[in-house]
């Protein structure tokens, strides 16, 4: 296999950037406050004037949708049913009974956005990140914001937040409704992909579940596991479920994977990058990933971005802390336990 092979540019996604226009000053929420449904059986009424994603949208009316100067909103998705909403999340997730209302607590209201998450992280302010090739990994500790901008992506390309393809706009499994960030944030799209799938380790229980959910409902048209393997995610093991619906769901597009290593033996994080390369040689797939894992991380071509830089600096992989901290105490355990025994 030639490394050539794997290094294209990417098709799809061509790079973030922060919105000029945003007021980082403001106090209060990028998202609008929606009503309280608790004492309505009818959703919150959408507003006309702001863009609506649609399957029948062309690539130019799309586009436009996102990059419309005066609009600090780049995509709107229709709220979650309430009670849809309720269901979901009492499957597994501890049944937020404040679904889909976006609220700041009092200290936060009194906050302007730079001073508070998410807005305050370092990059944000200077955002201007690029994908020259077709696989980006997102790298860093914990809470430096990866996870946060792929669900701005996510949310940028017409996916819902909490995970899925388009297909599951409707079905809300997440807390939220929509990224917050992605508000301060336009993209630039070479060409807008047909299909894509934003994977959540966090969320993959609760999307199981609405698999077996769509298929105990009589009104539901159509195999839920079609695209997933045959059968409920439930069957497998964590791992093997993991792998048959990113085997099934990697097909041409646009693909966020956060943390997909999660569930994932070494041997199995191969298989997947073994995916991965079929997709690449077709030339019609792009992979955005956030990751802990070095062996994701040697993907050919890939680029590394890394989150523990004020800038969100492409780096080699061999330069990450993942891999210097990997590297190091497979060499040298003893070293390592001898400070752990200490500590």
């Amino acid at each position: 296999m030639k490394t050539t092979e794997l290094s294209g540019s990417p098709p799809f996604l061509q790079g973030v950037y922060v919105r000029e226009d945003f007021d980082f000053e403001k106090c209060g929420s990028a998202l609008p406050e929606f009503a309280d449904l608790s004492d309505s059986d009818d959703p919150p009424p959408i507003d006309s004037d702001r863009p609506q994603l649609s399957a029948m949208m062309s690539d130019d009316d799309f586009l436009n949708s996102l990059l419309t100067p005066q609009e600090t909103r780049p995509l709107e998705l229709t709220p979650a049913e309430p009670e849809r909403a309720a269901s979901s999340l009492d499957n597994g997730s501890g049944g937020n009974e404040d679904v889909g209302a976006w609220s700041l607590s009092p200290e936060q209201q009194k906050l302007v956005r730079r001073e508070r998450f998410p807005f305050n992280f370092s990059w944000m302010k200077e955002l201007e990140l690029e994908f020259p090739s077709s696989v980006t990994f997102f790298v860093g500790e914990n809470g430096s914001g990866k996870s946060t901008l792929l669900e701005a992506i996510a949310g940028l390309s017409g996916f819902p937040v909490w995970g899925g393809g388009r297909n599951d706009l409707s079905d809300q499994f997440g807390p939220e409704r929509e990224s917050e960030l992605a508000q301060a944030i336009y993209p630039h799209f070479r060409k807008r992909p047909r299909d894509g799938y934003f994977f959540r380790a966090e969320y993959y229980a609760q999307f199981a579940s609405l698999l077996d959910a769509r298929k105990r409902d009589k009104d539901f048209k159509g195999d839920p596991y079609g695209r997933y393997g045959g059968q409920s995610l439930h069957t497998r093991s964590h791992g093997e479920s993991f792998l048959a619906l990113l085997e099934n769901r990697l097909t041409n597009g646009l693909f966020l994977l956060d943390e997909p290593e999660s569930a994932l033996s070494p041997k199995r994080q191969l298989a997947l990058m073994a995916m991965m390369v079929r997709r690449i040689k077709q030339g019609k797939s792009q992979f955005i990933i956030a990751t802990h894992s070095p062996i994701l991380m040697t993907f050919p071509g890939a680029t590394v971005v890394s989150f523990d830089s004020p800038t969100l600096e492409s780096i080699d992989y061999r330069k990450s802390e993942h891999f210097l901290v990997t590297n190091g105490i497979l060499d040298n355990p003893d070293q390592y336990w001898k400070h752990l025994r200490e500590s």
